[in-house]
């Protein structure tokens, strides 16, 4: 078996406040091999983007923040790298697709100009020519059918679902090694959403990109991921295969959140099941007890 493109080991993100100081993630550890799309579950605020953010380098500069484990990427110690290097792996090696693409692309800049600012990481001495031509086949692969008026537009006069693949060929562009999607559908309507989740799986099998996906949508999981994490207030509660997940979920707090999802063929929102109810207050209350102590 190869390396994984990604592998997490016991990460920790706390910020230092004058009260204290307070921990965001608690150990987090997970991987992605090659070419595999993994995805990360939980409700809002439980620590899925903050993890993507740390993976790029996002979060390091910042004083207040206190990291520690373990980033491994392509059997690189993300840790070591000097600054300089690990900011050029953005973009190049590594790319990211942000929730909203509407306010993630400069608002006074032509797409062209972001678009070749993106192309440039992997090759500063690309010109407005090249730039052009590769910038017209990666909107054309995401289905654009008119990329040169796209090009020359800016991101207030594209759609949402436009925007939404721009971002997707933008982040795709230079061939990343691992794909890092935070929430892509969340401004979308079904049907675009829809639209772009097989555009990126389609053009993720083409590069063989990994992909870790991040969402609160279980039924786009379903669908997407090869693998699922699960994660509850920073911490790692339940790991397995797609199919094993939501046909046999583990962990109350799962079954908690597979209980939770509207069904259309009638009955509402179902019950929690009782030993799911039981969990939840527990652990809010005792956040360091271990899942032994709070199940007991």
């Amino acid at each position: 078996m190869s390396a994984p493109t990604l592998k997490i080991e016991n990460l920790k993100l706390g910020f230092k406040l004058w009260s204290g100081m307070v921990e965001v993630l608690h150990g987090i550890s997970l991987h992605i091999g090659k070419g595999e799309r993994v995805a990360l579950v939980g409700e809002s605020g439980s620590g899925k983007s903050v993890t993507a953010r740390i993976v790029l380098g996002m979060l390091q500069e910042i004083s207040t923040a206190r990291i520690s484990g373990s980033l491994n990427f392509e059997g690189i110690d993300l840790d070591k790298l000097k600054p300089r290097d690990r900011h050029h792996l953005r973009g190049t090696r590594m790319s990211m697709i942000f929730q909203d693409p509407t306010s993630s692309l400069n608002p006074v800049y032509p797409i062209f100009t972001q678009f070749r600012e993106v192309l440039a990481r992997a090759n500063p001495a690309i010109g407005e020519a090249e730039a052009r031509m590769k910038a017209i086949a990666a909107l054309a692969d995401v289905s654009i059918n008119e990329p040169e008026r796209v090009l020359d537009s800016y991101a207030f006069q594209l759609s949402g679902g436009m925007n939404q693949r721009v971002m997707i060929a933008m982040a795709l562009a230079n061939n990343p090694s691992l794909l890092l999607a935070d929430e892509p559908g969340t401004a979308l309507d079904v049907t675009v959403q829809a639209q772009t989740l097989k555009l990126m799986s389609d053009l993720v099998e083409q590069h063989g990109t990994s992909v870790l996906f991040i969402s609160h949508n279980l039924g786009v999981v379903r669908e997407f991921a090869d693998r699922v994490y699960v994660i509850y207030k920073g911490r790692i509660v339940e790991q397995a295969t797609t199919k094993q997940l939501f046909s046999d979920p583990q962990h109350p707090y799962t079954r908690a959140l597979l209980s939770a999802v509207p069904r259309i063929t009638g009955g509402g929102i179902p019950d929690i099941a009782e030993d799911t109810a039981g969990f939840l207050d527990p652990l809010i209350a005792h956040p360091g007890a271990s899942e032994k102590e709070r199940l007991a």
